[in-house]
C-alpha cells in the first residue's frame, strides 16, 4: 500500500491515459428511485470527508461496518465499498490518469478466489459488472484525535472485471465519464509499471503482491537463472507452446505467480518463447488443464497466434516434471475470468 507523504491517507498516483477510452455513466434515473438516491449521495459529496455515513432514513444504509462490500437486501447490486487502512484483504492503491479518470483493484470477500460465488457481496459486484452499474467508494483515513472514523468520499466507480480474487474498478469523473477499456489485468500492469522503479525486490506476502510480481516480470522480464536452466533441460530447449528452439528467446514462466524460491519448481513452470510468456502472463493464452491443449484469447483472433490455438502442450520427457494440473487450473480460471471481462 502507498501512504501519503505528509497526510494520513493513501495518495492517488498519476499515470498515463493514452490507451483509455471513456464512456458516459449509466443514467441513474433508469435505476429504482431508492437505488439512485443512495448513489446520488456519493456523487453530491465527492471529494468531501465524512464520518461513517449515517443512514439516509431508518434502515436505508449507505455502507456496512462489518463488510467492506455493502449489498443492501433490497438491491440485486452492490451499493458501496470501503477501502480500509487495516483490511484483512490486500486491496490495491487508487491511481489517477492524466485525463481525470481513476482506477483501483479491490479484493473480493473471502480469501479464496475459488469461493467467490459463495459470498452475496461478491455476487452483487458481479451484477454491477454485468450491467455497468456504479458503486459508491469510501476510503478510510486515520481516525481523528477523538478516535472518530473518517472517510474520504471518492465518488462513484464502476466495477469492470474480476481476476484471481480481485475486482477492478474505474472511477467516474466529475463530468460523468469513466474508462471502459480497463480490465483487471490492465489495472495490475499499470500498478506494476508505477512500482517497478520505486519498490525494492522482495518476496510477495499476499496474492495481490504476487500478481504484481508477475506483471513486473512482463515489464522488466527478469528470470531466475536456475529455474530457467531446469526448464530448458526438462523441455529439451524448446518452447512448450510453439516448439521454438532458439534458446536466446526462451524464458522461464511461472504458472502460478512467483511467491519466493518455493515457486521455482519445474511443475510450476513452462518454458515459453518471450512473446508467448507475455501473452500467458496477460491471460491471453492459457492451457486447458483437462485436455492440455492451448487456448488463445478471442482478442488475438486474426493474428499469427491463431496457429497455436487448440494445439497440444509439449510435455517434458520425464512425466514427473510435467506442468502441474493444479497450477494449470489456477491459470485457466484466471484466463476464463479475464475473457469474460474483456
Amino acid at each position: 500500500m502507498t501512504s501519503g507523504t505528509d497526510t494520513d491517507v493513501r495518495q492517488h498516483l498519476r499515470l498515463s491515459s493514452c490507451w483509455v477510452v471513456v464512456v458516459p455513466l449509466v443514467d441513474l434515473a433508469d435505476l429504482t428511485p431508492l437505488h439512485a438516491e443512495r448513489l446520488q449521495w456519493f456523487l453530491d459529496r465527492e471529494d468531501e470527508t465524512t464520518g461513517f455515513p449515517p443512514p439516509l432514513r431508518a434502515d436505508i444504509h449507505l455502507s456496512s461496518r462489518p463488510k467492506g462490500i455493502f449489498k443492501p437486501r433490497d438491491l440485486d447490486y452492490a451499493l458501496s465499498i470501503r477501502i480500509n487502512l487495516d483490511s484483512p484483504y490486500p486491496d490495491g492503491d487508487v491511481y489517477d490518469r492524466d485525463d481525470g479518470t481513476w482506477f483501483f483493484a479491490y479484493h473480493q470477500e473471502n480469501s479464496d478466489p475459488a469461493q467467490r460465488d459463495r459470498e452475496y457481496t461478491n455476487l452483487g459486484l458481479l451484477r454491477c459488472i454485468e450491467d455497468r452499474i456504479p458503486v459508491g467508494v469510501l476510503r478510510e483515513r486515520v481516525p481523528d484525535t477523538n478516535n472518530r472514523d473518517k472517510y474520504d468520499i471518492l465518488g462513484l466507480a464502476v466495477p469492470t472485471g474480476w481476476a484471481d480474487g480481485f475486482f477492478s474498478f474505474e472511477g467516474v469523473r466529475p463530468d460523468g465519464f469513466w474508462a471502459a477499456t480497463a480490465t483487471a489485468v490492465e489495472v495490475l500492469l499499470a500498478d506494476a509499471e508505477e512500482s517497478l522503479d520505486s519498490e525494492p525486490e522482495e518476496v510477495p506476502d499476499d496474492d495481490y503482491d504476487a500478481r504484481r510480481r508477475v506483471s513486473r516480470q512482463i515489464v522488466a522480464r527478469r528470470g531466475q537463472s536456475q529455474f530457467r536452466a531446469a526448464l530448458l533441460s526438462a523441455y529439451g530447449g524448446a518452447c512448450a507452446v510453439t516448439g521454438t528452439a532458439a534458446t536466446a528467446v526462451l524464458e522461464a514462466a511461472h504458472i502460478r505467480p512467483y511467491r519466493g524460491p518455493a515457486s521455482n519448481t519445474v511443475p510450476n513452470g513452462l518454458l515459453l518463447r518471450a512473446d508467448i510468456h507475455t501473452l500467458f502472463d496477460l491471460a491471453l493464452i492459457a492451457v486447458d488443464p483437462m485436455t492440455r491443449r492451448i487456448k488463445v484469447s478471442e482478442e488475438l483472433a486474426g493474428t499469427p497466434y491463431d496457429e497455436v490455438d487448440g494445439t497440444q502442450l509439449r510435455e517434458p520427457k520425464d512425466s514427473s516434471l510435467a506442468a502441474s494440473v493444479d497450477a494449470l487450473s489456477t491459470a485457466w480460471a484466471f484466463f476464463l475470468a479475464a475473457e469474460q471481462a474483456r
